[in-house]
């Protein structure tokens, strides 16, 4: 489980690999296969996709707003970087080695299924990743410090997140929840055969 000694590559290939991820997944998966849910509780595929961009867009005002300052004003250093303790932890709970289901905070959810277009979706999710590589980007060439730069917490507004902490919130959620969508897909393909 990945929780620490993170650097700028590291996540930057992460999101060029979650965008790799979602367009092979959605172009080689039928649309009935993309919007069945295995039970009437539980998401499908593209619901799961659309929770990812509900999550990101959560954080992404944020690490903005963090970055939006004189750059003299950010605090300049190297990685790798590492999250605070309880941080780290909280990686751990929404990474895909955690088998435990989670409860989902209201503004995360997805759009119900019936009103969710697929290459919209598709479109949202990789124009969300973009984003972030983008700031990313940003972030390695001005050498920012991932650890020391402070971003609004978008679910307990009262604990501030380091930009470390919010990209690697990111990139553990959104690792859980492919290897979510690639289970559903395998059980959905083995029930045909």
């Amino acid at each position: 489980m990945k929780n620490s000694g993170y650097t700028y590559d590291y996540f930057l290939e992460s999101f060029h690999e979650a965008k790799a991820s979602a367009t092979t997944m959605v172009s080689e998966t039928d649309d009935q296969t993309l919007t069945k849910k295995p039970d009437k509780e539980s998401w499908s595929m593209i619901e799961i996709l659309n929770h990812l961009v509900q999550a990101g867009n959560e954080y992404l005002p944020q690490i903005r707003k963090a970055l939006d300052r004189n750059d003299d004003k950010l605090a300049k250093g190297s990685g790798p970087f590492t999250p605070g303790i309880f941080f780290r932890w909280f990686i751990g709970q929404v990474s895909p080695e955690n088998p435990r289901k989670l409860p989902t905070v209201s503004s995360f959810k997805p759009v119900n299924n019936s009103k969710l277009d697929i290459e919209k979706t598709l479109t949202d999710f990789l124009d969300l990743q973009d984003a972030f590589i983008h700031v990313l980007k940003r972030a390695k060439l001005e050498g920012l410090d991932l650890n020391r730069i402070k971003a609004k917490n978008p679910i307990i507004k009262i604990i501030p997140m380091s930009l470390t902490a919010c990209f690697g919130v990111a990139d553990a959620h959104q690792r859980r929840h492919f290897d979510q969508m690639k289970t559903l897909k395998n059980s959905f393909l083995s029930q045909n055969h």
